[in-house]
């Protein structure tokens, strides 16, 4: 990008704050209430309200939906890597997934259920009252990603020997 485009990117990045809040003193009442109390009024709750049903609640979130989508492709990748390795005489070394991989159906149905909870999981940790679960919202989210990438990765590994 060349220095002038850089410039004038620069300036409309600062520009669009300093106009909205020439807009909030604008709107603000000729009374005694000063600019600072009006601006906390207008802050967002400490706890967001969830929206939806219980089945697609986690899904209206923007963010625990994007998570979602990457978990569900890194669960996608390392379900078919876990297939391709138990067909060449492979064994699947977690205990907790071994009922479920000697059926694709029973996989997917488990891969699907997994990225559901976990995704209900985040939002139900954004939406709650504490803290400390508000801010560390995408952490299951973030570790089942890991977990799957890991599980998917080795399998191929192991396809490539």
């Amino acid at each position: 990008m060349a220095h002038p485009a850089r410039f004038l990117f620069i300036v409309f990045l600062f520009a669009v704050p300093a106009v909205a809040q020439d807009q909030l003193a604008q709107e603000a009442p000729a009374q005694d209430v000063p600019a600072q109390n009006l601006l906390a009024k207008q802050e967002l709750p400490d706890k967001p309200s969830p929206q939806g049903n219980i089945v697609t609640r986690p899904f209206y979130d923007k963010r625990v939906r994007l998570l979602a989508e990457i978990n569900a492709g890194a669960a996608l990748w390392d379900d078919i890597a876990t297939r391709m390795v138990i067909n060449r005489g492979g064994f699947e070394r977690d205990p907790f997934m071994r009922p479920f991989v000697h059926n694709s159906g029973t996989l997917a149905v488990e891969t699907v259920g997994e990225v559901w909870v976990v995704a209900f999981l985040g939002d139900w940790m954004k939406h709650s009252s504490h803290p400390l679960l508000r801010k560390t919202w995408w952490l299951p989210q973030a570790l089942d990603i890991t977990a799957k990438l890991y599980g998917g990765g080795n399998n191929s590994a192991n396809l490539a020997r």
